[in-house]
């Protein structure tokens, strides 16, 4: 079950006390533990005008004690809310929390580390490997009229590919991670 935690310090905690310590808010936040109503079924119970009950359920809803459990239909076809007692835990807090680390803050960062990691490593042996198939290509090659700078302008001419295949590394472990985080 989640719950609600409110700062001390929080201007909505003044607001709640203010409707603990209402006796007509109170009265409101009983009746609704009881049964989900509408603002006018409540002013009907309660022998309260409809602005007043409208004034507390407007408190009762910014606090979170009070929820709109849905909607009916009315004599005359217009949408009326209906409301009950939240069911949801308040708690307060005396000094500020902690922000803690949650699950998918820490997938996001794993996805990234190792995203990183093996589009590096893939950068590096895709270089290694062009590197050492352009000078056995040059070595095989039966015209042997290619100078040195030649050989090394072959070599560095697919530099491009280790680059690619570690961006489409790192492109591919991202959409796992993000994959993984719309699933859980």
């Amino acid at each position: 079950m989640e719950y609600e935690t409110i700062d001390v310090t929080d201007e909505r905690v003044r607001e709640l006390a203010q409707v603990l310590a209402s006796e007509r808010s109170m009265a409101i936040l009983r009746l609704l533990r009881e049964r989900e109503l509408s603002m006018s079924e409540i002013a009907k119970e309660l022998d309260m005008p409809i602005s007043t009950v409208s004034y507390h359920l407007d408190k009762l809803l910014r606090v979170g004690l009070v929820e709109v459990a849905g909607k009916k239909y009315g004599k005359r076809l217009q949408e009326v809310k209906l409301y009950r007692a939240s069911s949801r835990p308040i708690l307060l807090l005396p000094r500020p929390t902690e922000r803690r680390t949650s699950p998918l803050d820490k997938l996001r960062v794993i996805t990234l580390s190792v995203a990183t990691g093996l589009s590096a490593l893939v950068y590096w042996v895709a270089g290694r490997y062009y590197e050492n198939s352009g000078s056995t290509a040059s070595q095989t090659e039966t015209i042997r009229v290619l100078s040195a700078e030649t050989g090394k302008q072959a070599g560095s001419s697919g530099s491009y590919i280790p680059v690619l295949l570690a961006i489409m590394t790192f492109v591919i472990v991202i959409s796992a991670g993000w994959f993984l985080k719309k699933r859980f």
